[in-house]
């Protein structure tokens, strides 16, 4: 039914969520990484351990997304998040997360709209998403996304049909047109992210030859390379994780 499925970029067929590639689509990926704003923090960051810089107390931004967050700082503590099986491999990432927490390090955990405090300095660092940081960077030149010496996080947000949905067919066709790299391309233009099509740059190159280069849509072998996807982790050990992950944003 979706015959432009065959689009799909070959490290994505038999993704950790789906490892039998039969039952979604990508809809959009991306990196998270650290964006950071040159203005506040006055030097150039690389690594996670910067995020703990006391430099930068009160001025340090987390996502509330469990995953971004405590994937992130598990790279920093040298755990590869998509090896994990247990909260004991991650018990000191979310020690060091809770320590920052207390002691004032962190001004917020935030959604999406961290992006005004980032601008603004109000936050010197963040844990971010590259789509929002390309798209802001452009207005602003002070704000910088990269992805640590220690490594990033890949991730994807999927488009799955339930068990007897309706309007199959037409969820389909949707599918199918969003995996033609031609409006594919229309697609990454518009929202920055790291498209799941393959001969989507050729396209984008088309409409916006800077674009194009960019190494943050377009990220090469050795970048690929330095991206982990967190565990497909069983769901008593999620749960775990989200419950420790909840009591520190909520302290």
């Amino acid at each position: 039914q979706v015959p432009n499925a065959k689009n799909l970029r070959s490290d994505l067929v038999k993704p950790s969520w789906d490892p039998t590639g039969e039952y979604s689509l990508p809809w959009q990926t991306g990196i998270t990484g650290i964006a950071y704003n040159l203005d506040a923090t006055g030097r150039e960051l690389k690594s996670v351990e910067d995020l703990f810089d006391p430099a930068f107390k009160g001025k340090i931004g987390m996502l509330t997304e469990m995953r971004d967050t405590v994937g992130l700082i598990l790279l920093g503590t040298g755990v590869d998040p998509s090896t994990i099986e247990s909260f004991d491999q991650a018990a000191d990432a979310f020690d060091r997360l809770g320590a920052a927490k207390a002691d004032g390090q962190i001004r917020a955990f935030t959604g999406n709209d961290y992006l005004d405090d980032l601008s603004t300095g109000n936050f010197a660092a963040c844990i971010g998403w590259s789509g929002d940081v390309v798209q802001l960077s452009r207005d602003n030149p002070a704000v910088k996304f990269i992805i640590p010496e220690d490594g990033g996080i890949s991730w994807a947000d999927t488009m799955v049909m339930p068990k007897g949905a309706e309007n199959r067919d037409s969820a389909a066709k949707w599918m199918n047109f969003v995996y033609d790299p031609v409006q594919a391309a229309q697609l990454t233009a518009w929202v920055q992210y790291v498209s799941p099509v393959a001969g989507v740059r050729e396209e984008v190159a088309k409409l916006d030859p800077e674009l194009a280069e960019s190494t943050l849509l377009f990220p090469d072998e050795a970048t690929l390379d330095r991206l982990h996807a967190f565990a497909n982790l069983p769901e008593d050990v999620e749960a775990e994780f989200d419950a420790a992950f909840s009591d520190i944003v909520g302290a």
